[in-house]
């Protein structure tokens, strides 16, 4: 099964600034979906939008020529910011929830999805975590994430000066696991005390020599 893992992590000025330029391009990604799937609600009307999939190739080929700086970020990174506005918007036009708002930078409720591109991404170590295009980071708390699971995705997110990873780590399910006990019956009687189901017979103290003796003495 998976679990969920929040920790802090402590990058370096380089590591910083490569994952402040990450959210900040996914979070200028998701509003200027929203600001494009508005414009086609108030002209077309509800049941019409723009799919995180279009929009994507949108960015890819148009976009970009005008904002080169937008590809310094992943492009897995740049497309999961726009799946996740297209949630919002569907959850919406569905009854579920409220229009969306835009993301403000000062509100910094934007996470970066970090995939696993190469075979060393996501190794984790006591003290540090290797994180895909960023790098190896130091994490704050040690020994909290565990070295030896297997890592499936990770966001970063940045809060009150304080960088964070939340990361989906496979552990075993102990639940799903059998617990097997063997019993033993037991069967209390006149003749033996008890007589066990794995074939021992406990005899019948009172019948014993000893004890005849010491009750014939008390009486």
């Amino acid at each position: 099964m998976l679990k969920g893992y929040k920790t802090e992590i402590l990058p370096c000025e380089r590591q910083a600034l490569k994952i402040r330029q990450t959210l900040g391009t996914c979070r200028y990604l998701y509003n200027l979906y929203l600001a494009n799937n508005f414009e086609v609600y108030e002209t077309l009307g509800s049941g019409f939008f723009v799919t995180a999939f279009t929009f994507d190739k949108y960015v890819n080929h148009v976009v970009k020529k005008e904002l080169t700086w937008i590809d310094e970020c992943g492009a897995k990174a740049r497309k999961q910011a726009l799946m996740n506005a297209e949630r919002a918007f569907k959850n919406y036009m569905e009854g579920r929830t409220h229009l969306p708002r835009f993301k403000k930078k000062h509100e910094q409720k934007v996470k970066a999805y970090f995939p696993k591109n190469a075979k060393g991404d996501w190794t984790v170590w006591r003290h540090k975590l290797q994180i895909p295009t960023i790098g190896i980071v130091r994490l704050k708390e040690k020994g909290y994430l565990p070295t030896r699971a297997k890592i499936r995705s990770g966001t970063i997110s940045y809060k009150a000066g304080r960088y964070y990873v939340s990361v989906l780590v496979e552990v075993p399910d102990n639940h799903s696991s059998k617990l097997h006990v063997e019993g033993l019956g037991i069967d209390l009687g006149i003749k033996e005390l008890a007589v066990m189901s794995n074939g021992v017979i406990k005899p019948n103290i009172n019948k014993t020599p000893r004890v005849k003796f010491l009750t014939r003495a008390c009486w």
